[in-house]
């Protein structure tokens, strides 16, 4: 995975001498999120905020490449069985990979569609269990035991998904709508292991 994040940085390096003057930006982001997948049926959104900074590297007149880190919470809420409920929390490093397509229009704004992929890392996350009267909790990215028996496997850190955008750019600020859709999600229910994919939609507002 370090190999994975030290190739990408090398290439945004390369891409960032020889491109057009860079655009940066500090972002800030309110959204909702969710699992679904087998075993996530009941699962209900958790609301999560968004923080970062970003860079948009123009390619040619109207095609640009976005990417930066972002620290972006996620999370559900779902039940399990006797009516037992749990929360999960995770926090990322995130860095998104995006080609951005600029639409000019007769307004003083243009309108920017963005699209691809993202890689994460798990950084923090707590997870909370409450049955009856009685509440646990745990780290999101650790196992639980409960004596010898592990009731919990923690989340993979690694995260990678599929991203896209709408966005109007003004011209010291933009704002906008993204969704996020993760495919390396794994977690043990009932002591069973689960494949799923978690979920995000988020509204935005950058500052240029």
């Amino acid at each position: 995975m370090k190999k994975l994040y030290l190739l990408v940085l090398c290439m945004i390096s390369a891409m960032l001498v020889n491109a057009q003057a860079p655009v940066w930006n500090v972002k800030v982001g309110l959204g909702a999120s969710s699992w679904m997948g087998d075993g996530f049926g009941s699962a209900k959104a958790l609301f999560n905020q968004r923080i970062g900074v970003g860079v948009d590297i123009p390619l040619t007149g109207w095609v640009s490449f976005q990417t930066g880190l972002n620290w972006t919470s996620k999370g559900a809420k779902y039940s399990l069985v006797n009516d037992t409920k749990q929360t999960v929390n995770q926090n990322y490093f995130e860095m998104p990979l995006l080609a951005a397509f600029h639409i000019g229009t007769p307004k003083n704004f243009d309108v920017i569609i963005s699209g691809g992929g993202y890689i994460g890392c798990g950084i923090v996350g707590k997870t909370e269990q409450k049955a009856d009267d009685v509440t646990s909790s745990w780290g999101t990215f650790n196992d639980a035991c409960v004596g010898d028996i592990k009731i919990w496997d923690g989340l993979r850190r690694f995260d990678a998904g599929i991203q896209a955008g709408i966005n109007l750019d003004f011209r010291h600020y933009i704002v906008g709508v993204e969704g996020e859709f993760g495919l390396a999600l794994a977690a043990l229910i009932e002591r069973r292991a689960h494949d799923g994919e978690q979920q995000l939609l988020d509204i935005n507002f950058r500052y240029l």
